[in-house]
């Protein structure tokens, strides 16, 4: 959301836009036309925002902004340049961002060495930031652990990996066996 407005961010990558080199070329409020459904965005008019970078995400992003037929009308009346758009052909996600993650074949190998029981909770830990700092690659860590319910608020808690944490007293406090799925960027 910038300045009121409901944007969507795209990689530079994602789509190809006629008379440019690349999404980031095009310069800002232009319009860009989606002839068809494509990366989870409805055919029809974009305006474009900002072209920026976001932490560790290996490339720029573009804002664009969805626009109603006739707010687009009236600025392809004013003279706004319009660009025909669409996926680049060697976009492979289905999405208009990469998404970082693990595969499941990472997940598989993992998972077989891990014994948990079959009712156990996969908790997805919040990130770890690297000794070597922001903008270190990312990886997603797969530990044996448990999940800790927070009494006070019910459905939420906290995950840890590796061996459980004994209490002061040497008894082993509530949890809840869990894959814990641990990124660090």
């Amino acid at each position: 959301m910038h300045d009121d407005r409901s944007t969507v961010a795209v990689d530079v990558r994602a789509l190809e836009v006629d008379g440019y080199p690349g999404l980031a070329q095009v310069p800002r409020d232009h319009l860009l036309r989606l002839e068809e459904d494509t990366l989870g965005m409805k055919a029809g008019m974009l305006r474009t925002d900002w072209t920026y970078s976001k932490g560790t995400y290996p490339c720029s992003l573009r804002d664009l902004e969805p626009l109603e037929a006739d707010a687009a009308d009236a600025l392809i009346a004013a003279g706004v340049p319009v660009h025909e758009a669409r996926r680049a052909p060697a976009w492979r996600g289905a999405f208009p961002v990469l998404v970082q993650g693990l595969r499941l074949s990472e997940l598989r190998a993992a998972l077989a060495g891990i014994d948990l029981p079959d009712d156990a909770i996969v908790a997805i830990r919040a990130a770890d930031y690297p000794s070597q700092g922001i903008g270190s690659p990312a990886d997603v860590r797969v530990e044996a652990g448990y999940y800790q319910p927070d009494p006070a608020s019910g459905t939420s808690g906290w995950a840890f990996g590796g061996a459980i944490d004994y209490a002061e007293d040497g008894a082993i406090p509530a949890h809840v066996p869990a894959l814990v799925l641990k990124p660090t960027h």
